[in-house]
């Protein structure tokens, strides 16, 4: 199979480089040299070429299939070809359709599970007395998710070993080719693969051989240790960067390859905190630290590092307590992303750049030994000594409020630009009055609204006016509004930002909504509007609305 499709797309190129009556030519004066008896379909026309043409052929292949031609036969291997500097090698490229529909029927049992845990309430710890009440009373739901579990595993491990014995010569055929073969110039190389006992040779192969400076290496449905000061004696490594899931070192010696890395990314079990330790002390030169789907880990997690050159630290989905940078002289941004967790600031002069993306479900993620409050004040996200914040991303999610009237203690004066996301429109919003109220120099205010969130009953529409009134910002010069629909919570709420705003320059109201920036990860938004057409009613209706009490000029409004 892997042999027919090769041919195939090596054909249709070579039918695009080559004029169709001069291969029709040389096919004719190939046969007439031919006895009948040696003709048949299943002859190998394309290797009968010249090599001229054939890596005329090679040089218009993608990445992929130029790989695939190596294990074709000697000829092909030997073959120059055009140096591609980014290769991707996934084993989900050769698992058939019927695996991943499979792999989605247990996936939707496991989710109606958790959706059943929910409808019961089981999140309430008074409602049961131990952890064995609350799983017998979604038992049956259990049983149906782990019945499917127990008819489809043997199904789906017997196409994994068959996509993995056709992913290991491919892999091979490419990392591990003869000595003699040219050098090849590789900078970014992705492996997604299940566990193997090539594995190792492949990394060696990689690093030391050919020199790649951008590795992703991900182990699917189990975790591998490989001791990477294997690789310390290899002179002239080129790696910088490095993404590692369900692979990790696992010696407590921080390897020197680690050293020289300026980007490092560790998901799932590569992202234990003592490893994280280590690197932060040995590894100096390392400016880019970013942990996905962290273990828990019962103490708080304390950065503590005066030497790191750490510029970028990101947390995704951790199950973090508590967290303490205590010394990071040279922390820029900091994003965490996952349950909401007490921050402690220390030391980080230089840190200018904060997101925050809290989401309160009310369970306890499994871990009965995890303390949850069902309330936070904002306060507890900025404790310790206020760093120099000019820009804070900050979105708070749940289904039920979660956040404490309290003031701040501490004073973000130096914070210009505040960007709040995803607010439930069920949500009160006070709290943002009162971080308007810490960060008395904020020139520019963005607000999204999530409208697929329940929205505000008519009591609670009516929060702005139910609090006193709020203090005067002289420095306020723009509000953005994204998620603007009308509705009776939302103009309440730009109303009283413009009474306390009298300096405001301009006042956007848009439809939309908001996506992580691609590049920059937790640490940005972005937003994607949507083509609202107002009524020529309606549009005046709300203007109306806006400029009622508030004697703020229509034409700085612009309702999009």
């Amino acid at each position: 199979m892997l042999f027919k499709t090769s041919n195939l797309l090596i054909c249709r190129t070579y039918l695009e480089l080559t004029n169709y009556s001069s291969i029709l030519f040389m096919m004719e004066t190939k046969q007439m040299r031919m006895s009948k008896e040696h003709i048949s379909c299943c002859e190998d026309m394309i290797s009968s070429l010249p090599d001229e043409i054939l890596i005329m052929i090679l040089d218009k292949l993608d990445a992929c299939t130029t790989i695939t031609t190596t294990v074709l036969s000697k000829r092909w291997l030997d073959l120059p070809r055009r140096s591609h500097t980014c290769y991707d090698l996934s084993v989900y490229e050769i698992l058939p359709p019927r695996y991943h529909r499979l792999k989605k029927i247990i996936m939707e049992a496991k989710a109606g599970y958790e959706a059943e845990k929910k409808a019961q309430n089981l999140i309430d710890s008074c409602a049961f007395k131990d952890q064995y009440d609350r799983f017998y009373a979604v038992r049956d739901q259990y049983e149906r998710w782990m019945g499917k579990v127990r008819l489809l595993t043997p199904i789906l491990q017997r196409y994994e070993r068959l996509a993995m014995r056709r992913f290991v010569k491919r892999v091979n055929a490419f990392l591990l080719p003869p000595n003699n073969v040219q050098q090849r110039s590789t900078q970014k190389l992705r492996l997604q693969t299940f566990c193997t006992s090539g594995f190792n040779q492949w990394i060696m192969a990689a690093i030391g051989r050919w020199g790649v400076e951008d590795l992703e290496i991900v182990i699917e449905n189990s975790w591998r240790p490989y001791d990477f000061r294997l690789l310390d004696g290899y002179q002239n490594v080129r790696l910088r960067r490095l993404v590692l899931s369900n692979c990790y070192h696992y010696d407590g010696h921080t390897p020197l390859i680690f050293q020289r890395l300026t980007t490092l990314t560790l998901c799932n079990e590569s992202s234990g905190i003592r490893l994280v330790y280590d690197i932060l002390r040995d590894c100096v030169q390392l400016v880019d630290l970013r942990l996905k789907n962290s273990p828990y880990h019962p103490r708080a997690y304390r950065y503590d590092f005066p030497a790191s050159m750490l510029k970028n630290l990101q947390l995704d989905n951790c199950s973090i307590w508590k967290i303490y940078l205590t010394s990071l002289p040279c922390l820029e941004t900091f994003a965490f992303r996952g349950r909401p967790t007490r921050l402690h600031y220390g030391d980080v002069p230089r840190l200018r750049h904060v997101s925050l993306d809290f989401l309160e479900t009310g369970d306890n993620d499994d871990n009965d030994n995890l303390r949850r409050n069902s309330t936070y004040p904002l306060g507890k996200f900025f404790k310790g000594t206020p760093p120099p914040l000019e820009y804070l991303v900050l979105q708070l999610r749940g289904h039920q409020m979660w956040i404490e009237p309290t003031v701040i203690p501490s004073r973000l004066n130096h914070l210009n630009k505040l960007f709040i996301a995803n607010v439930p429109m069920s949500w009160d919003t006070f709290w943002i009055f009162i971080l308007l109220a810490a960060a008395p120099f904020l020139q520019s205010l963005h607000v999204h609204f999530d409208s697929n969130s329940e929205k505000a009953s008519a009591a609670g529409s009516l929060d702005v006016v139910q609090v006193e009134q709020p203090q005067q910002h002289r420095h306020l010069r723009e509000l953005v509004v994204i998620g603007f629909d009308g509705a009776p919570c939302q103009t309440g709420f730009v109303k009283r930002v413009m009474r306390a705003s009298r300096w405001l320059g301009r006042v956007h109201l848009l439809d939309g909504h908001v996506v992580e920036d691609e590049e920059r990860g937790l640490i940005d938004l972005e937003v994607v509007r949507h083509r609202r057409e107002w009524h020529e009613c309606e549009r005046l209706e709300v203007l109306d609305e806006l400029t009622d009490g508030t004697g703020f000029p229509r034409h700085k409004i612009v309702l999009e």
